[in-house]
């Protein structure tokens, strides 16, 4: 079976070739960037990583505002109004990841990949002048949209340009900067508020700061050649790739095949499946973590663990080392492994956790690090799978779609967890314990092995299990 291509080249569907701009290859299968290419994808990775760590700062930051006394004061909220605020975020990430990630593969990664970010640093600063809650929460409400247009575009655009042989390491890495911003922040929002109370508005206003940042880093950045070359562009995906040292012959960009795809391609015979596997698969893993990282100091405090706040930190911490160990093996061991091997691990740290008051506080807290270094190994996969198991045409949808769906995950958790823990410790993190086993279940039975292979070899072929392919020196 073959398939032409926008370039009018016949190739075989499921064909193994490199993906990327590269200049040569070994024996070994590895690829060698130019040293154009180099520095034109270690910027795309770090404006990339800029907003994960923006989303990982807002965060933070809300969270830590919303636990002073003295911002409930000022601006006089009420119970429904401090939920209110605490999921506007999660609202605004669940509809720009929607409406954003559509509008994308309609019009484009560049444009939106800009205009995001403008909207995310307007109403950062003026975070700053709020006098209402009602205001705090349209405000975290578009940031949350910017944050969520972000997840759609940022990710798969930097895996449209990256290299087979480290795509999945360089997606990975983007965890890395959301545990950094949510650390970062953490500490700045701590250390002002303890100072200084009143301060709570400037620890809000600094998100903007990393933000404009970014913003200025990716004033120029070029649209994506497989965009154009679904789109059928095949002249401006040429000269794109020319100005980058490029050719179109390299890599897989001539096996791109022009589509267009409509908003329901991804509920149609080939593309369900995906869909549902990098939905549930993202929906267990952020459950109980959010809801677990959201009130972490509460449950240590239920639990009768002294320091709670300094607990939680270096729980942060901790889930961060998991995020880099699994960046650094997430190319030689395969995603199928680190995906279901993490999951059956903190289901069974929680299970331990659910006899906590049988006991001792230094059991729990391992426990809870336990799952923490593990979740944070498999977290790095959200930014690895959705991008890959999804094609060109329809590829900031899906991610769009999946991290929408997190959110929802994410939600019930932060909802739901605090009213059972009140209620019961035992079964709160039972119930939190089973959404990590079904997700290992799900991982077991559906997750694909993607390393080594081509991106449009994943998005377009057969995602039969099969092992990572060898690593020859």
């Amino acid at each position: 079976m073959t398939r032409t291509t926008p370039t009018g080249r016949t190739t075989p569907v499921g064909q193994t070739t490199p993906t990327g701009f590269v200049e040569t290859h070994d024996v070994g299968g590895s690829e060698q960037l130019n040293p154009l290419a180099r520095r034109f994808l270690t910027r795309l990775t770090a404006v990339t990583a800029g907003g994960m760590f923006i989303d990982g700062y807002v965060f933070a930051v809300i969270g830590v505002t919303l636990a002073l006394p003295l911002f409930h004061r000022e601006l006089g909220t009420t119970p429904f109004w401090e939920g209110m605020i605490s999921s506007s975020t999660l609202v605004g990430i669940f509809v720009g990841g929607l409406v954003f990630g559509w509008l994308t593969d309609r019009y484009g990664r560049r444009p939106l990949f800009v205009a995001d970010l403008i909207a995310f640093v307007g109403a950062g600063v003026l975070l700053f002048f709020v006098q209402e809650p009602w205001q705090m929460f349209v405000l975290g409400l578009v940031m949350g949209l910017a944050v969520g247009a972000d997840y759609a575009i940022g990710t798969p655009l930097l895996s449209e340009f990256s290299p087979r042989s480290a795509r999945g390491r360089l997606g990975a890495s983007l965890q890395i900067a959301w545990n950094i911003g949510y650390v970062v922040a953490f500490l700045i929002g701590f250390l002002v508020t303890a100072a200084n109370p009143g301060a709570w508005r400037w620890v809000l206003l600094s998100a903007a700061l990393p933000a404009v940042i970014c913003l200025v880093a990716r004033h120029g950045l070029p649209e994506s050649p497989r965009w154009l070359l679904a789109k059928g562009r095949v002249d401006e995906a040429r000269a794109v790739l020319e100005r980058l040292g490029w050719s179109l012959e390299s890599g897989d960009f001539t096996e791109e095949q022009s589509d267009t795809s409509d908003r329901f391609a991804l509920f149609r015979r080939g593309q369900l499946g995906r869909t549902v596997f990098v939905s549930v698969f993202w929906i267990c893993l952020v459950m109980p973590y959010f809801a677990i990282i959201f009130f972490q100091s509460r449950v240590y405090e239920t639990l009768g663990i002294d320091g709670p706040i300094l607990t939680a930190l270096l729980g942060t911490i901790v889930a961060l080392a998991g995020v880099v160990v699994g960046t650094l093996v997430v190319d030689r061991v395969g995603r199928r492994p680190l995906l279901i091997v993490p999951f059956w691990v903190t289901g069974a740290a929680l299970a331990i956790v659910t006899f906590a008051h049988l006991l001792p506080a230094a059991v729990i807290v391992t426990c809870f690090f336990v799952y923490l270094f593990s979740y944070g190994v498999a977290s790095i996969l959200c930014g690895v799978y959705p991008m890959e198991l999804f094609p060109t045409a329809i590829r900031t949808t899906g991610v769009g779609f999946a991290s929408a769906m997190s959110r929802i995950g994410a939600a019930v958790g932060t909802f739901a967890f605090p009213v059972v823990l009140a209620w019961s410790v035992p079964v709160a993190m039972a119930v939190m314990a089973g959404v990590c086993v079904l997700g290992a279940v799900v991982a077991l039975v559906y997750a694909p092995e993607t390393a080594g292979r081509s991106l449009t070899d994943v998005a377009t072929g057969s995602l039969g299990v099969r092992r990572a392919p060898a690593r020859t020196r």
